[in-house]
This record gives C-alpha cells, structure tokens and sequence, in this order.
C-alpha cells in the first residue's frame, strides 16, 4: 500500500508541476529544454526509488514489485489525462501532447527499470 500511496502522491506532484509550468519543458519551439526534460528526469526517477528500496529494505524481487507499484496509479490516472489534455494543460499547446505522452512512457519505463537495479553486496 505504501508504494501505491507514493506513487499517487509523485503523479499529483508531477502533474502539478506540468500544470502550473509544462509550457517550459514541452514546447517543441525550444527542443533544448525537451531534451533537457527527458535528461534531468533520469536522476529525479532515481531519487524518488532508490531510497525508498533501501529504505524499506527491499529484496531484489520486492524492489521490481514495489517499482511496479509506484508506477501503476500515474500510468492509470495518466489516462484520463491524456484523454483530456487541453483542458488539463491550458499553459501548453495542443500539439505538445505528443511530447507529453512519449515523456510519460519514458518516465514510467525508467522508474519500472528501477525495480531491475541490483543491489549491492557487501
């Protein structure tokens, strides 16, 4: 329940964040800053789950389950969203969602490969 919970609470946090300031990241006027958001989404993945496991202190099969928790509700609710794009990002343009979207994927397979991280032996 504690993974789904955190996983909830990052997909508010994030769509927060797209709501309030997507038109920076997904505006295919400015490619460097898309290219910059697909980058810097890589470490940020790694903060919000790898404590957590280490935390937790989770095998390496609990990690991959626990990854596919925190993943789960933001690629459900993310449904809705996409399906309801203009009127959830009115600061982006129509055709940003596109980018919108292959940034989901690539964010939601980044935090799933988390789950395949080894961990490190003493």
């Amino acid at each position: 329940m504690f993974f789904l919970l955190w996983g909830v609470l990052v997909w508010l946090g994030a769509t927060g964040v797209f709501k309030l300031a997507g038109h920076f990241f997904f505006s295919p006027e400015n490619p460097t800053l898309m290219i910059l958001s697909y980058l810097l989404v890589i470490p940020l993945i790694l903060v919000l789950t790898l404590p957590l496991y280490k935390w937790k202190q989770l095998n390496d099969h609990e990690k991959l389950k626990a990854a596919i928790f925190i993943a789960l509700p933001g690629m459900l609710l993310d449904v809705i969203v996409l399906l309801n794009f203009q009127e959830i990002f009115t600061n982006l343009s129509p055709d940003a969602d596109q980018y919108f979207a292959s940034w989901l994927l690539w964010a939601y397979s980044l935090m799933i490969m988390t789950g395949f991280l080894k961990a490190k032996t003493k």
